[in-house]
Protein backbone atom coordinates (compact mmCIF):
# COMPACT_ATOMS: atom_id res chain seq x y z
CA UNK A 1 0.00 0.00 0.00
CA UNK A 2 1.35 3.24 -0.87
CA UNK A 3 1.66 6.56 1.74
CA UNK A 4 -1.33 8.18 2.97
CA UNK A 5 0.57 10.72 4.60
CA UNK A 6 3.15 12.63 2.06
CA UNK A 7 6.55 15.00 3.36
CA UNK A 8 4.45 18.01 2.63
CA UNK A 9 1.15 16.57 4.94
CA UNK A 10 3.41 15.31 7.48
CA UNK A 11 4.94 19.35 6.96
CA UNK A 12 1.79 20.98 7.49
CA UNK A 13 1.04 18.26 10.54
CA UNK A 14 3.80 19.54 12.53
CA UNK A 15 3.25 23.50 11.70
CA UNK A 16 0.00 23.22 12.76
CA UNK A 17 0.95 20.94 16.24
CA UNK A 18 4.21 23.52 16.58
CA UNK A 19 6.17 20.01 16.56
CA UNK A 20 10.01 20.80 16.10
CA UNK A 21 11.02 17.25 15.20
CA UNK A 22 14.52 15.93 13.78
CA UNK A 23 14.39 14.22 10.03
CA UNK A 24 14.66 10.82 11.95
CA UNK A 25 11.47 11.36 14.16
CA UNK A 26 9.53 13.24 11.53
CA UNK A 27 9.68 10.12 9.12
CA UNK A 28 9.41 7.75 12.22
CA UNK A 29 6.24 9.13 13.09
CA UNK A 30 5.18 9.43 9.47
CA UNK A 31 5.13 5.85 9.24
CA UNK A 32 3.28 5.33 12.25
CA UNK A 33 0.63 7.33 11.15
CA UNK A 34 0.49 5.88 7.29
CA UNK A 35 0.05 2.21 9.47
CA UNK A 36 -2.40 3.36 11.75
CA UNK A 37 -4.57 5.10 8.22
CA UNK A 38 -3.81 1.87 6.05
CA UNK A 39 -5.72 -0.09 8.81
CA UNK A 40 -8.67 2.24 8.05
CA UNK A 41 -8.25 1.97 4.76
CA UNK A 42 -8.55 -1.97 5.48
CA UNK A 43 -11.91 -1.40 7.65
CA UNK A 44 -13.63 0.61 4.75
CA UNK A 45 -12.86 -2.84 2.66
CA UNK A 46 -15.16 -4.78 4.84
CA UNK A 47 -18.85 -5.80 4.02
CA UNK A 48 -20.84 -4.14 7.31
CA UNK A 49 -24.23 -4.61 5.46
CA UNK A 50 -26.76 -5.00 7.69
CA UNK A 51 -24.62 -4.46 10.66
CA UNK A 52 -25.91 -2.61 12.90
CA UNK A 53 -24.72 1.22 14.07
CA UNK A 54 -23.57 1.62 17.70
CA UNK A 55 -22.21 4.59 19.19
CA UNK A 56 -20.07 2.58 21.80
CA UNK A 57 -19.43 -0.98 22.32
CA UNK A 58 -20.63 -0.98 26.18
CA UNK A 59 -24.05 0.73 27.21
CA UNK A 60 -23.30 3.74 28.77
CA UNK A 61 -26.59 5.36 31.25
CA UNK A 62 -26.72 9.00 33.36
CA UNK A 63 -26.14 8.10 37.17
CA UNK A 64 -28.11 11.25 38.99
CA UNK A 65 -27.64 12.46 42.49
CA UNK A 66 -28.97 14.67 44.20
CA UNK A 67 -28.33 18.69 43.45
CA UNK A 68 -26.76 19.03 46.81
CA UNK A 69 -24.81 22.84 47.74
CA UNK A 70 -21.75 22.11 49.21
CA UNK A 71 -19.09 24.61 51.05
CA UNK A 72 -16.71 25.93 48.14
CA UNK A 73 -13.47 27.72 48.79
CA UNK A 74 -14.58 31.78 49.01
CA UNK A 75 -12.79 34.11 46.12
CA UNK A 76 -10.18 35.13 48.38
CA UNK A 77 -9.06 31.52 49.28
CA UNK A 78 -8.78 30.88 46.14
CA UNK A 79 -7.06 33.79 44.92
CA UNK A 80 -4.57 33.46 47.51
CA UNK A 81 -2.65 30.59 45.24
CA UNK A 82 -2.35 32.65 42.26
CA UNK A 83 1.14 33.39 40.86
CA UNK A 84 -0.61 36.64 39.15
CA UNK A 85 -3.70 38.23 39.63
CA UNK A 86 -5.44 41.22 37.99
CA UNK A 87 -8.43 42.89 39.53
CA UNK A 88 -9.59 39.99 41.20
CA UNK A 89 -8.92 37.57 38.28
CA UNK A 90 -6.32 34.78 37.81
CA UNK A 91 -3.97 36.26 35.07
CA UNK A 92 -1.96 33.46 33.02
CA UNK A 93 0.17 33.70 30.04
CA UNK A 94 -1.24 33.74 26.82
CA UNK A 95 -1.70 30.49 25.06
CA UNK A 96 -3.19 30.94 21.74
CA UNK A 97 -1.57 32.84 18.94
CA UNK A 98 -2.81 36.06 17.92
CA UNK A 99 -2.15 35.52 14.22
CA UNK A 100 0.40 38.86 14.00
Amino acid sequence: MSDVISDSDMQHLKDLARMNLSPEETQSIKQDLNKTLQYFQQLNELDTEGVEEMARPVAMYNVFREDVMKPTLSHEDAMSVAVESDEGYFKVPRTVDSGE
